[in-house]
């Protein structure tokens, strides 16, 4: 019991992006552990992932519309789920600390929305998929939605790849080229899942950069679940004025805001110091 509150305790002090992280690891692990327990037993095996993985057919899709999101959740193998788990924490760490919990969560799971309709639409849609009804898993979509968004609102963001820095629009436009190309090739539905995921996260990004939200809607759908699912507690909805330009009144210094976002160009976000990281949250909070 004490592991537990103290697991429970660790879990509660991780930020959003290292607890979906904490999910896709435990959505991962537990079917195996099911097998297992099937096997043990003579039970016949059952994939508990063919609850949650989304399927292009609108039949299923009706019985289990909750599989547009969790399909994100669970992946085929240990390099899928490491390769979505690099890509999305050190794109989403950045967003996180610039614009905070709900603009993260808008553009990760809206990402895995668009990236699900894209795959539903194209397999129902294109003359070439017809007959075919592959079943997807994987959180690229929302991977690639936070990824082009931190690239299309800092094109000049570098990572470091062993030797060199690469900007971060370049990486972009590599992996979005790469996967148009592999369309033909395999893994149709997943590739063209990575686009719908890549076009939210520009699209959200132009967006804001207008004083739009277009997420909005998911916060208030998150909330009306809380209110569904917890008659106890009220939903408080707060109405305030979207202006994401940050004006002379307000507390944080945008010419400060500005010196940072140049730091992290020029020498990476691991430049940052304590307090410079703890301002760019603030930031993202207001």
């Amino acid at each position: 019991m004490e592991l537990i509150n103290s697991l429970k305790y660790k879990y509660d002090n991780l930020n959003i992006l290292s607890q979906i992280i904490v999910w896709m690891i435990i959505c991962f692990i537990v079917p195996f552990i099911l097998n297992t327990f099937l096997f043990l037993f003579n039970i016949s095996p059952y994939s508990i992932i063919d609850l949650f993985q989304v399927s292009p057919s609108i039949s299923e899709l009706f019985f289990k519309p909750w599989s547009l999101i969790t399909y994100g959740f669970f992946h085929a193998d240990l390099w899928h789920l490491l390769g979505n788990m690099i890509i999305l924490y050190f794109s989403g760490r950045v967003v996180l600390d610039l614009f905070g919990k709900e603009k993260f969560l808008k553009i990760f799971l809206i990402g895995l929305l668009f990236g699900s309709l894209t795959y539903l639409i194209s397999y129902n849609l294109f003359p070439v998929f017809k007959g075919l009804k592959p079943p997807m898993i994987g959180a690229s979509a929302g991977a690639m939605a936070v990824f082009v968004f931190l690239a299309a609102y800092m094109p000049h963001y570098s990572f470091r790849l062993v030797l060199f820095d690469v900007k971060i629009l370049y990486i972009a436009i590599f992996f979005i080229i790469v996967d148009v190309i592999q369309i033909p090739f395999g893994n149709s539905g997943g590739h063209l899942a990575h686009l719908g995921g890549a076009a939210w996260g520009y699209f959200y990004n132009s967006q804001l950069s207008k004083g739009k939200d277009s997420g909005d809607w998911l916060i208030n759908f998150i909330n009306y679940l809380k209110y569904i699912f917890n008659k106890k507690t009220k939903v408080r909805k707060v109405y305030k004025k979207k202006n994401y330009k940050k004006n002379s009144n307000q507390s944080i210094d945008q010419k400060k805001i500005d010196l940072i976002l140049d730091k992290i160009s020029k020498s990476g976000y691991d430049s940052l110091t304590k307090s410079e990281k703890e301002t760019l949250f603030k930031a993202g909070e207001n």
